[in-house]
């Protein structure tokens, strides 16, 4: 199958330009669910780039649920699409990615969102965030590999996530952690378990009334926070 291909931009990465291909080609109805995609090589040839921004294009559609890859018989648009895979913010959001500095200071400003929207509900219920962090506390150990280590982490915020039941704010905060998620485990390592729990636990603490809300220093706190982590892996 050949796709619909418009002039790529080159002020962006090469590899969101080819997603913006994919997205487009979606929604013009040149793709669609059920389709198979051409093969890495075809890929490479109709858009004339090299093999790795194609690669990594591949794995940003697979993380947020575009394509499915079959072993031996290629890669599939899903049969699941819905409206989280075609809204023009996430797709906004994954065109971005490349300025990893700033999407990391949003997704900061984000969860002192997320932990507002929650301690200001009338009927709150963190229950499933604290069994979340109970459970970390006994799985996170040295052993594990940095991916299995940053799947735990996540586990966390993605309950805090679910707390808010703001479908918006939900959607939009599963792809800003999947595209984070490659920079997490480049920094995560065994020495820091105890500063990943110990920030969990300081979530929950101001989540539950423990703690004063105040999100300017919150903020300060994160920034400070994933700083030493980074520092720590080096």
């Amino acid at each position: 199958m050949d796709l619909s291909i418009e002039k790529i931009n080159l002020s962006g990465t090469i590899s969101s330009e080819i997603v913006k291909i994919i997205k487009d080609n979606l929604l013009n109805g040149n793709l669609k669910p059920g389709d198979k995609l051409p093969t890495e090589k075809e890929l490479m040839e109709q858009i004339g780039v090299s093999r790795t921004p194609v690669r990594e294009a591949i794995k940003i559609l697979e993380a947020i649920g575009v394509i499915q890859i079959k072993r031996g018989e290629g890669m599939y648009i899903t049969n699941n699409l819905s409206h989280f895979t075609l809204n023009p913010l996430i797709f906004s959001l994954i065109m971005h990615s490349n300025d990893m500095e700033e999407l990391i200071k949003f997704r900061q400003h984000f969860e002192v969102l997320l932990m507002n929207m929650i301690i200001t509900k009338e009927e709150k219920n963190i229950r499933p965030i604290e069994k979340v962090y109970q459970t970390q506390t006994e799985r996170m150990n040295p052993e594990l590999s940095p991916e299995e280590l940053v799947d735990i982490d996540l586990e966390f915020h993605f309950a805090v996530l679910e707390a808010t039941n703001n479908p918006f704010v939900i959607e939009i905060g599963k792809t800003i952690y999947e595209i984070i998620k490659p920079k997490m485990i480049h920094f995560k390592n065994a020495q820091n378990i105890e500063r990943t729990l110990a920030t969990h636990k300081y979530y929950l603490d101001l989540i539950s009334g423990k703690l004063k809300f105040n999100s300017s220093s919150i903020v300060q706190d994160m920034i400070r926070n994933n700083e030493e982590m980074v520092n720590e892996s080096k």
